[in-house]
């Protein structure tokens, strides 16, 4: 089964360069969401206190 998934993921993304890329897209794109979650969790979580210090600012 092992040369089967090989032979399909050398026909998928070819050269080891390719894949390298694919791979670093995939990590850039991982990085992306982790950080607009942290960005979703903090609002979350001190959204009303952010707005507050927001209105008093302005």
């Amino acid at each position: 089964m092992s040369g089967w998934i090989k032979r399909k993921a050398d026909n998928w993304f070819g050269t080891p360069e390719k894949k390298a890329k694919v791979f670093l897209w995939l990590v850039y794109l991982i990085n992306l969401y982790i950080i607009f979650g942290i960005f979703i969790l903090i609002w979350v979580l001190y959204g009303d206190h952010i707005t507050e210090i927001w209105q008093a600012l302005t």
